[in-house]
């Protein structure tokens, strides 16, 4: 769910989200920052795979051609917020 919305901030986006292992191929419109509050969010990217756990955080830049997984509990920043209407998507 997002917590900051573009109402709010245009430029940086904020919320919480949790992650079921499901895989999730995308390239990011945005820099994104994820931080784990509990389990294991897994993200393969640049072909290594990044296991991020409670306490850690990943930044990843925009461009990054990514498959998300993993089951975690995990807060994200999207800069900018509204990368949506910024990309015809909204």
């Amino acid at each position: 769910a997002r917590a900051i919305s573009n109402e709010v901030s245009p430029n940086i986006g904020i919320g919480f989200a949790r992650w079921e292992g499901a895989e999730v191929n995308w390239t990011l419109l945005y820099d994104e920052v994820v931080f784990v509050i509990e389990g294991c969010f897994e993200l393969q990217a640049n072909g290594e795979l990044y296991r991020v756990k409670p306490g850690q955080l990943l930044w990843i830049p925009e461009g990054t051609e990514l498959v998300y997984g993993g089951h975690a509990l995990f807060g994200y920043v999207v800069h900018p917020g509204d990368w949506k209407q910024r990309h015809g998507l909204a």
